[in-house]
């Protein structure tokens, strides 16, 4: 363009040069110390070229301006946005004449914005994101889609820059006209900063209504697993069903072993899980145990084959296909701020030689189940998990804080690190803080609730294939305990409840050592069985009803550890 064209394009540049935009390139130190030695007299004398403008101060710096401060250079030491240039902009803007009364008139009702400005964060809405994103590495769109799980309050500012502010977080990113968010202005440096400026992004462009969700998983999820591993284990199912139970050999055992070591080998682990899983079932059918059941067994093989049949179809989107195949360990995010409700703590062990407590919260914002659990080996010589032991310990958050409180307290975490199965670690940087305590009539449990009507019409369930959830939780009101009793034959306590409209259930309490104190006593009508008018936090699993809390205004009864 001609050196007048250029001078245009600078005046339309220099009116868009508010105190804001300036403070936030810079600093609002160095943008007063500018405003300074502009009042003590300091001179500027300007020559345009066609793409540039030579600013000369009467101290003998010389700054050269495009109309944008994405590019500059300036005659001092300084490396980055300095004064002179700062001067340099605000100059020229003061030495603009002011506009008559007239002008002002015939600018009434148009735009403040030169010709053209309305569009200059169009490119923040543009159609094609992968542009957009490419800046940020996969590990950054990974943890921000995380993020996005999550309700965060935005205000957005339009002015010489488009700001977002995240409300939560405490946090501003402000876009330029520049069409690259990795330039975008945030007071937070480094990896944190970046995470802020593509979730500021994602966020305003859902506002405006724009769905980004498939081209994010697009860029986050690349497939890499082993073909001749599926089709192997596909072989060896069908192998199984042709078979049938009757005449299938335990040999079959050891090939289920070499096929999950395999399916390990070849990047596929919930295939692993899923054939111990069914391994695990047939050593219960092998052994005559009374806890085997055809209906698990079926649910178990039904859900991996259709795994693998899937896995084989090219047609399947990444990232289907990247739940079909899990991971080997989890991946944590850290969240600004997470707000939980004690619902009780269910210890258990398995039969591959591990021990734990599973605590289980409500999260408050979101009306989703957060967990942690305090695992152990315990099939190492020596080896060994005391329940009691590791409830009455401190928790990794608060020292002060024991894991028999953290059960039924509220808390409030603040950038505490939470996995896609909505699992909280007990990793640093995280703090905890407890408030007071709602009763659980006043919470909003929303879909986590159900009566005994829909439970019972629920039935057992299906195996699903894309779901996130686990483990069948749900939360029930009812008016009192009626009854119990022991069946010897399945080593279980049925507890016998009904509601407020006379619809009965049974609650089913395993009997194991640990917990022979607390079977005893709910037999003999002690503690929980005097409850009226409470919720029980239970896990429908098998068609059955097994009980991991009650829950009476304020207070919590962990039934196998607080009896």
């Amino acid at each position: 363009m001609s050196a007048a064209a250029f001078e245009t394009s600078f005046k339309q540049f220099a009116k868009l040069c508010t105190e804001d935009y300036l403070v936030r390139h810079s600093n609002k130190g160095l943008y007063n110390r500018a405003l300074k030695d502009i009042g003590k007299g300091i001179d500027v004398k300007y020559a345009w070229g066609e793409a540039s403008v030579s600013c000369e101060l009467n101290d003998g710096t010389i700054c050269t301006l495009e109309n944008t401060l994405t590019n500059w250079k300036c005659t001092c030491p300084s490396e980055s946005l300095c004064k002179h240039v700062l001067i340099a902009i605000m100059f020229y803007e003061q030495q603009q004449p002011s506009p008559s009364s007239e002008e002002k008139k015939e600018g009434e009702g148009s735009e403040a914005q030169p010709d053209g400005d309305a569009d200059r964060f169009n490119w923040l809405l543009a159609a094609e994101l992968s542009p957009l994103i490419k800046p940020f590495n996969v590990s950054l769109v990974e943890e921000v889609l995380f993020r996005l799980r999550y309700p965060e309050e935005l205000e957005v500012e339009e002015n010489a820059l488009l700001t977002v502010c995240l409300k939560l977080q405490g946090a501003e990113v402000s876009f330029t006209e520049e069409a690259n968010p990795a330039k975008a202005l945030c007071k937070i440096k480094e990896r944190e900063g970046e995470l802020l400026k593509l979730e500021a992004l994602l966020r305003y462009r859902a506002l405006k209504g724009l769905d980004d969700q498939e081209a994010l998983r697009g860029k986050v999820y690349k497939v890499s697993f082993s073909l001749d591993t599926v089709k192997e284990c596909k072989e060896l199912l069908t192998a199984m069903l042709r078979t049938g139970l009757a005449r299938l050999p335990q040999s079959y055992m050891a090939q289920l072993e070499t096929l999950a070591v395999t399916a390990r080998s070849g990047q596929l682990p919930d295939v692993e899980r899923g054939l111990r899983g069914i391994q695990g079932e047939l050593a219960l059918f092998f052994n005559r145990h009374v806890r085997f059941s055809m209906q698990e067994l079926l649910d178990r093989v039904t859900k991996l084959y259709l795994a693998l049949e899937l896995l084989e179809r090219e047609t399947l989107p990444a990232a289907q296909k990247e739940q079909l195949i899990g991971a080997f360990r989890s991946k944590y995010y850290a969240l600004p701020k997470l707000r939980l409700y004690g619902l009780g703590a269910d210890p258990w062990e398995t039969r591959s030689g591990y021990r734990g407590i599973t605590y289980y919260m409500y999260g408050l914002d979101d009306q989703q189940v957060y967990t942690y659990s305090d695992a152990r080996a315990v099939y190492y010589e020596g080896s060994d998990f005391s329940f009691a032991k590791h409830y009455a310990g401190y928790s990794p958050w608060l020292a002060s804080l024991t894991m028999r409180q953290f059960a039924g307290e509220e808390l409030v975490f603040e950038h505490i690190k939470v996995n896609e199965e909505r699992r909280i670690s007990s990793g640093e940087g995280a703090s905890l803080t407890l408030v007071a305590r709602q009763s659980i009539n006043e919470i909003n449990v929303g879909q986590l609730t159900s009566d005994l009507p829909a439970l019972r019409q629920a039935g057992v369930g299906q195996p699903t294939l894309f779901s996130d959830v686990k483990e069948q939780l749900v939360l029930i009101k009812l008016a009192r305990i009626t009854g119990n009793r022991f069946d010897k034959s399945s080593q279980s306590l049925f507890l016998e409840v009904e509601d407020e409209a006379g619809e009965q259930l049974e609650l089913v309490l395993p009997y194991q050592a640990d917990w022979e104190k607390t079977v005893k006593r709910l037999e003999a009508g002690y503690g929980a069985a005097s409850l009226e008018q409470f919720y029980a936090f239970v896990r429908i699993e098998g068609g059955q009803t097994y009980p991991i809390s009650f829950l009476h205004n304020t207070k919590l009864i962990s039934l196998k550890l607080d009896m």
